[in-house]
């Protein structure tokens, strides 16, 4: 290694580092400690050296990358928004399946797929000074299985099609679960959060705009092609969004991190997770508030199955409901992102969880027109985007440093856990008593989450940039 690139090498923060205490000194001579201070004031004027740099290569492509980032979410969470929506799936799922049960079943093992992958992402990629490649890898396996979802449904049986989706959407949900950690460090390292919420909602918006207008060519599709071949046309779109964004996100210039952690093996990065949280209690009590509301939004996708019961069988009003969905979503991102910076996600997360329980509320009086039904989704796509915003970004005001790639790791497999249960649990409920005691169990786990976010977690609000 040239003396220029060992300059430039990251520092390697074990995870056990701690300063040094009187005992360690032992009979050391006056000498050897003068030398230790001089090799720690050396390497502290390095790591400072690498920092600067780093800084200033962050600052210097901040515009590319803002500009990469918008365009990834213009295309990119267009095409995951048609495949996550609370719509598309649960009703092509209850089409498929017939149950409340078996669009459970597949989201509870999609959930679980997302539950076990974080921490092994963590443990490949924490110790890396650049993570984009790996992250493309990762997005381009994702929107394989998209691709293969559109496909199955165009071209197989449609008694083999639930199997098929089945299998692709647990890969799906194993690469996206490996996909939050990488995509979260990268943002980390190219966005500062000072200015994070209003990127956030800028993107969101982006995508929402593009995701509404395509969620009204599904509605067309819905109503004039026959089913599962309707849903493999809308897949379709999606990987075609997708992939356009993959593009755009990779012309991002990633900086290397300045300082990472030590390599760890996935055995040893779990052994850590308990220390963390005991070490933390602010930060274990977010990982809990995430799971409640992860909890709470149970009800989501059964809104669009409980809705085609009280509604004329129209297969359009699935797109027509998107389409609201979309719209609020979109709009109610930009605020959520505007007032992130103001009182940052803790607030937002409060904010959003009053909203859904007057969702939840709407929900109970079973609307039956397509007036009433477009007013639900409008609260709900307005509640669940903050919710969602809040509950996956606050992670980043517990620091931005050496450890955020296990701190992610660790509230979004806790989180996942909760989601992989959320829909099993309510479809259970929806099918063996009501959709009325499935909103009920909702507003508990929402009061629960509200009240945990707001009674143990508190943290400063990090100093907020006043300007792009």
């Amino acid at each position: 290694m040239s003396a220029r690139d060992r300059r430039r090498a990251p520092e390697r923060r074990p995870p056990s580092a701690r300063a040094p205490v009187a005992d360690d000194v032992g009979t050391a001579t006056d000498n050897a400690g003068a030398n230790g201070s001089d090799a720690s004031t050396a390497a502290a004027a390095g790591t400072a050296a690498a920092v600067a740099r780093y800084e200033a290569e962050v600052a210097r492509h901040y515009r590319w990358n803002l500009g990469a980032h918008l365009l990834y979410g213009l295309f990119g969470t267009t095409g995951w928004r048609l495949i996550t929506a609370p719509t598309f799936v649960p009703d092509y799922l209850f089409r498929l399946g017939g149950s409340n049960l078996a669009v459970g079943v597949l989201l509870f093992a999609g959930g679980v797929g997302r539950f076990l992958s974080p921490v092994a992402g963590a443990a490949y990629v924490a110790h890396r000074p650049l993570v984009k490649r790996t992250a493309v890898v990762i997005g381009s396996a994702m929107r394989f299985q998209v691709l293969g979802m559109a496909l199955a449904a165009l071209l197989l049986p449609r008694t083999a099609n639930y199997a098929t989706f089945f299998a692709l959407y647990c890969a799906f949900s194993v690469l996206n679960g490996l996909q939050t950690v990488v995509y979260g460090l990268l943002m980390a390292k190219v966005i500062p959060l000072a200015r994070r919420g209003r990127f956030l909602g800028l993107r969101d918006f982006a995508g929402g705009t593009t995701a509404a207008a395509v969620a009204w060519l599904a509605a067309r599709l819905l109503r004039d092609m026959p089913f599962p071949a309707s849903y493999g046309v809308t897949y379709l779109v999606a990987f075609v969004f997708t992939s356009l964004g993959l593009v755009c996100f990779a012309a991002i210039r990633e900086p290397q991190s300045p300082v990472v952690d030590e390599p760890r093996s996935f055995a040893t990065t779990l052994r850590s997770v308990p220390a963390l949280l005991a070490g933390d209690p602010p930060f274990a009590w977010y990982c809990v508030a995430r799971g409640l509301g992860a909890l709470a939004l149970m009800a989501a996708p059964y809104f669009i199955i409980a809705a085609s019961r009280f509604l004329p069988h129209d297969p359009a009003n699935v797109g027509r409901l998107s389409v609201a969905y979309f719209v609020a979503n979109t709009i109610a991102n930009l605020l959520w992102g505007q007032l992130a910076d103001r009182i940052g996600f803790r607030g937002v997360f409060l904010a959003a969880a009053t909203l859904w329980v007057a969702a939840l509320g709407v929900a109970l009086g079973a609307p039956t027109t397509l007036a009433a039904a477009t007013a639900l989704f409008v609260l709900v796509g307005c509640a669940q985007g903050g919710m969602q915003m809040a509950s996956i970004n606050l992670v980043y005001e517990f620091g931005d440093g050496a450890g955020l790639g296990l701190r992610i790791a660790v509230v979004n497999t806790l989180g996942e856990l909760m989601a992989a249960i959320a829909p099993l649990a309510g479809g259970v409920i929806a099918d063996r008593w009501s959709y009325e005691a499935l909103y009920r169990v909702a507003i508990g786990c929402t009061i629960a989450a509200a009240a945990t976010m707001y009674h143990r977690v508190r943290r400063p609000i990090p100093r907020r940039a006043t300007a792009w």
